[in-house]
């Protein structure tokens, strides 16, 4: 049976959280970061079955990790990007499928000039790419309130229940419905599992919808800058449906990493890690071959 750990790493202002996954199989092989309000345990039913060790990080603000979160503040995904390179010079030793999921993708993007030799390959499911201007609004006067008021997805963060009596109370607000309507009851449980925390009131959620609304209006970051330090064993997997990129920016992405490693598909949604976990599976196994080549 596969093990499965989780570990606290010092950074200079608190601890990240790191769950580990099939942890007999060797020396790390996948370094992964989740999406927005999301946290590593979430995709357990993806890489508990992959067979390699992978670590799953707890990005700030979310999952058990214990890092400072300055919500007024955030313009730009740079502090995700500068927790990943400095777990890496921690934990990481060895060449490693540097990987994520939407803002996850985008944070391990920026965080790859930092990294250079410790990446052997890179998969992106469906990162946030957004066209030019989007970056500076989080730096006009009342950019970001005009963000988290007028985009849809951030506008819904903000109004998103904290608080439930219990975690069976969480489970049953949640089964069936918006992004969770798709999910397995299995997989359900793991994002609970690892999401939520004790509070006087029963649990609430690890991730302050505060926290996430303030993330989703943080775009100040140039993600294409940071594609260009990503290896060739790269890909890019976009979803068409609940999108966060158009053909223009992943045609611009394709320029950067090669056309041939963006692979669109209108039929997936923005959450197809956790719709259709085998295509992921899949496209790990192909990283980690074409890495070991």
């Amino acid at each position: 049976m596969s093990k499965i750990s989780r570990h606290f790493y010092n950074l200079l202002d608190g601890r990240l959280s790191a769950v580990h996954f099939n942890v007999e199989a060797g020396a790390p092989q996948i370094v992964f970061a989740h999406a927005n309000g999301f946290h590593g345990l979430a995709y357990r039913q993806i890489f508990e079955a992959l067979g390699v060790h992978t670590v799953a990080l707890d990005l700030r603000g979310h999952g058990l990790s214990e890092l400072p979160t300055d919500i007024n503040g955030l313009r730009n995904w740079h502090i995700f990007r500068d927790d990943i390179a400095a777990f890496f010079d921690q934990a990481i030793d060895q060449p490693v499928v540097l990987a994520g999921h939407s803002f996850g993708a985008v944070s391990a993007i920026l965080a790859a000039p930092k990294l250079k030799t410790k990446i052997s390959g890179f998969l992106g499911l469906d990162p946030v790419t957004l066209p030019f201007l989007s970056r500076h609004w989080p730096y006009l006067p009342g950019g970001r309130w005009m963000m988290k008021t007028f985009i849809p997805i951030a506008k819904k963060a903000g109004r998103r229940r904290n608080v439930f009596e219990s975690e069976k109370a969480a489970f049953e607000n949640y089964h069936g419905r918006g992004a969770f309507k798709k999910m397995s009851d299995k997989m359900l449980q793991d994002y609970l599992t690892g999401g939520l925390l004790p509070d006087e009131n029963g649990v609430r959620l690890a991730c302050d919808p505060a926290w996430e609304q303030a993330i989703f209006a943080a775009q100040g970051h140039n993600i294409y800058k940071g594609a260009k330090a990503l290896p060739g064993n790269s890909k890019i997997i976009y979803g068409g449906k609940a999108a966060v990129s158009d053909r223009f920016t992943r045609a611009k992405i394709g320029r950067i990493i090669g056309s041939q490693n963006i692979d669109y598909r209108a039929e997936l949604h923005h959450l197809f890690p956790f719709h259709v976990p085998e295509i992921v599976r899949q496209c790990f196994l192909e990283r980690l071959e074409v890495g070991n080549i």
